[in-house]
C-alpha cells in the first residue's frame, strides 16, 4: 500500500493541479471565484448583497447617557436632608420627582438614584415633621401642666 497513488480521493486530482505538481505557488488556490459575493473583504468573501449580514452585527452600540444631574442632586439633598435640617428634604422631594420624569422622557440613565434620594427625603421630611410635633406637644404639655392661673 503505497500513499499518493489511490484513485478513492486520497491522492493529486486527475490532470495534475496538486500542491507540487507545478512547482510554484499558484495565486488562484485552484479553486474559481466564489459565486455571487464578488471580492468583497476578508479574502473575497463577505455578506450578499442587501445588508444582511449573517453574524448579527447591529452597529456601534448606543452612546453612554450619562447619569441625570437631577437625581444626583435629590440623593444628596435627601442625605443632607437627614442630618442638617427638613429644608434641603423638600428640595430632595421637588428634585427627585423632576429627575424621574426627564428620566422617563429622555432614557437617562439614574432613575435608582432618584427613587433613592426621594424614599430619602420623604422619610427626612416625616421625621423632621415628627420631631418637630413632638415638641410641640411636650412644650403644650408642659405649659399646660405648670398651673398657671390668670
Amino acid at each position: 500500500m503505497s500513499y499518493g497513488n489511490h484513485s478513492d480521493g486520497y491522492g493529486q486530482p486527475p490532470g495534475g493541479g496538486g500542491y507540487g505538481s507545478s512547482g510554484g505557488y499558484d495565486p488562484s488556490g485552484g479553486y474559481g471565484s466564489p459565486g455571487g459575493y464578488g471580492a468583497k473583504g476578508y479574502g473575497g468573501y463577505g455578506p450578499p448583497d442587501g445588508g444582511y449580514d449573517p453574524y448579527g452585527g447591529y452597529g456601534a452600540p448606543p452612546p453612554h447617557r450619562g447619569n441625570n444631574g437631577m437625581a444626583v442632586a435629590a440623593l444628596i439633598m435627601g442625605i443632607a436632608g437627614l442630618f442638617i435640617c427638613g429644608l434641603t428634604s423638600i428640595v430632595g422631594v421637588v428634585l427627585g420627582h423632576i429627575s424621574l420624569g426627564q428620566i422617563k422622557r429622555t432614557g437617562e440613565e439614574g432613575r435608582g438614584m432618584a427613587i433613592a434620594g426621594l424614599v430619602l427625603s420623604y422619610f427626612g421630611v416625616l421625621c423632621w415633621v415628627g420631631l418637630a410635633l413632638l415638641v410641640w406637644l411636650i412644650g403644650f404639655g408642659a405649659l399646660a401642666g405648670s398651673g398657671l392661673n390668670y
